[in-house]
């Protein structure tokens, strides 16, 4: 009981001062929360702060999602070789991915 009311304070009283931070702590979390055999049987027996919890490991995925994608970005080749359409396509694709994950819709 003792581990995870500290766990429970944790989530709670974190503040972060950048988004790496916030990705630092959702690993750390987890690692920890890996620990118990049944996490959800266990945290409901707890005034466990899921909402917050939820929010902080989907900013961190959304983050990451990004920096992926940045790298995909970044490392595009305009190849001369295919088709206007497809090249098209492969630029398009990207384009919507940033969209999305810029807006939230995680895919």
């Amino acid at each position: 009981g003792d581990f995870v009311r500290t766990l429970v304070a944790e989530v709670r009283d974190a503040t972060f001062a950048s988004i790496e931070d916030v990705v630092a702590f959702v690993t750390w979390l987890d690692e920890e929360l890996s620990f118990l055999v049944d996490e959800q049987a266990v945290l409901k027996h707890f005034d466990w702060p899921e909402k917050r919890a939820d929010a902080l490991r989907d900013a961190a995925a959304r983050y990451q999602g990004l920096l992926q994608l940045e790298k995909q970005i970044s490392s595009f080749v305009d190849d001369r070789a295919l088709h206007r359409d497809a090249a098209l396509g492969k630029m398009y694709s990207l384009f919507e991915k940033y969209v999305f994950l810029s807006h939230g819709w995680v895919t």
